[in-house]
């Protein structure tokens, strides 16, 4: 007799094998996730474009190559301004990494300028709203945006995390909650899942290391505590231009260089 195995099943066995075990959470718990997800999962916005990059190998430069980015960001003014991963939309420090490994003795690779088109801030109701990348921050892996006109923002009300309303302190092994959204193929569905605070960073900057890097969503999306305060952002921790893993930039340091790009 032929066993067989419905794939929903066998996707289903694979991705609980993959995914890190999410702990039981109180009625309390649960109750305040609940809540932080109803105010600001519409907060999660999906950024789109299209990337050109230019690669030249040895002496020979190739034809530009066009790469579709989707990936989350977190409005945090009402005005739509939007925080992401720029090494998501921009690959110079992954391929940076990548080239570092190459062995010796291959051609010289060169990456050039990357263009970005077609920029745009997908809202939760599936509205698409035109952008432009109006800040980058290489050394924290962070991006801000902006709707690329007031009239544009202006027919919209944004759900907004405020920065300024964070905890005072990130507590070793306690618990948070991660607000992020799924894929295109999973209908762009926002998510809540409990997460932990496993280690901190202290220099040359204070980053958060929580139990998130098995998601792939979770770049550019905010980390709460209980009282629906925003503990900081997931981006990726950068050291001498290579991209080591995901870490939680925190509030106060994002909310700084919001201010610094404000300020030109």
């Amino acid at each position: 007799m032929k066993l067989t195995i419905r794939p929903l099943i066998v996707c289903t066995a694979l991705a609980l094998a993959a995914s890190p075990e999410i702990r039981a959470l109180s009625d309390a718990e649960a109750a305040a996730g609940r809540l932080i997800f109803r105010k600001y999962a519409d907060a999660v916005v999906v950024v789109k474009l299209s990337m050109f990059m230019k690669i030249t190998v040895g002496d020979r430069v190739m034809s530009p190559s066009e790469n579709k980015v989707d990936i989350n960001g977190t409005m945090i003014e009402p005005s739509g301004l939007t925080v992401t991963s720029l090494s998501a939309i921009d690959p110079r420090m992954v391929f940076n990494a990548v080239r570092a490994q190459m062995a010796p003795g291959n051609l010289p690779v060169e990456l050039g300028q990357t263009e970005l088109k077609g920029v745009r801030l997908r809202l939760a109701d599936g509205t698409e709203v035109p952008a432009k990348v109006v800040w980058k921050d290489a050394a924290r892996d962070l991006a801000l945006l902006v709707p690329e006109s007031a009239a544009a923002a202006g027919q919209h009300t944004f759900t907004w995390v405020n920065l300024k309303e964070a905890p005072e302190a990130a507590m070793l092994l306690g618990n948070y909650y991660h607000l992020s959204r799924l894929s295109e193929v999973m209908q762009r569905a926002p998510v809540m899942r409990p997460c932990t605070i496993t280690g901190i960073i202290e220099r040359p900057r204070r980053l958060l290391l929580v139990n998130t890097d098995w998601y792939a969503d979770a770049l550019g999306c905010p980390v709460f505590d209980a009282q629906g305060r925003v503990l900081g952002i997931c981006l990726r921790y950068v050291v001498d231009g290579v991209v080591k893993g995901t870490v939680v930039v925190p509030a106060a340091d994002v909310a700084e260089i919001v201010g610094q790009a404000a300020a030109l």
